[in-house]
């Protein structure tokens, strides 16, 4: 006797390509109704703003890494730049030195050659290249030496007055004493009434004095005194000093003027060497003649 055959407990599936076929037609008509009917648009903001936090989040670890790397990327280009303007400042405050060197050298030697020239000497032009370390002389050397003509004992001036004498001479070099030393002095010449001094150093480089000063004699604070002409070492008319005060004496019978000198030797780079010129003497002032008896009976 024959079985009859009964249907299967379970419906089997459908196979692998049946449903690729249905999902991929599926996929293709909600691309086409997002697409001309945009259908999905709402669906499409609900997704986006459900999955927004979560992308932040996942994306905070590596926005963490790039903002560390720019950190430290911008850090290194700064500390770079910092350094490059470190460099080019430093290069342009060498540079203003020098250019304020040069200029206030400039002006020095604009002032030299401001100087009203003097028909019986000539002026060489000197720079002091070197101070001589005794404490007990104030010496200087220039550039100038025999073969620029230089003779022991000529007189050194700067553009405000009389810096000292040259004492010693070298094929290229000389060595000035300078007024203020204590071995050094210098007749003068009062500008205001004529009264003829001696003014002499004390070892400073910013005081002079006149020793032996008469009680009576007529000299006051800012009298201007300038080389008398007397010695034939130094020209007439050359400002020396200045006086500042006039101390009275307390054992002596003498007084004492204390002056502040004119130069500015330690300033200055520059200084001019007054040489006499060839075939010139120097003039020598008239002597007035003696009045006749005529004259003597008239007067």
């Amino acid at each position: 006797m024959s079985r009859t055959p009964q249907a299967p407990m379970f419906v089997r599936e459908m196979g692998l390509p049946v449903r690729l076929t249905l999902y991929l037609v599926f996929g293709l008509g909600l691309m086409v109704a997002d697409q001309r009917l945009d259908a999905l648009s709402l669906l499409r903001s609900s997704m986006m703003a459900l999955l927004h936090p979560m992308q932040a989040q996942l994306a905070r670890p590596f926005q963490f890494f790039g903002e560390a790397s720019d950190f430290f990327v911008i850090h290194g280009d700064l500390m770079a730049d910092n350094r490059k303007l470190s460099q080019e400042r430093d290069a342009l405050l060498q540079s203003m030195q020098s250019w304020r060197s040069l200029e206030l050298e400039n002006t020095r030697l604009r002032d030299l050659l401001a100087l009203p020239p003097r028909p019986e000497v000539a002026s060489l032009a000197a720079e002091i290249i070197r101070t001589q370390p005794d404490p007990f002389a104030r010496r200087v050397v220039v550039n100038r030496g025999e073969k620029d003509g230089v003779l022991p004992g000529r007189p050194v001036v700067d553009p405000h007055g009389l810096v000292g004498q040259v004492t010693r001479v070298y094929p290229t070099s000389s060595e000035v004493t300078l007024l203020v030393s204590k071995e050094q002095s210098a007749p003068v010449m009062n500008a205001r009434n004529g009264l003829r001094l001696i003014v002499s150093g004390v070892g400073s480089d910013d005081l002079l004095e006149v020793r032996y000063l008469d009680m009576q004699a007529d000299l006051k604070a800012g009298d201007l005194l300038a080389t008398s002409g007397i010695d034939g070492v130094y020209p007439a008319g050359i400002p020396v000093a200045r006086v500042l005060r006039l101390e009275m004496p307390s054992h002596t019978p003498f007084a004492r003027a204390v002056c502040a000198p004119l130069a500015q030797t330690g300033q200055y780079q520059h200084v001019l060497i007054l040489q006499p010129r060839p075939g010139l003497a120097a003039p020598v002032p008239p002597v007035p003649a003696a009045p006749s008896p005529e004259q003597r009976d008239a007067g």
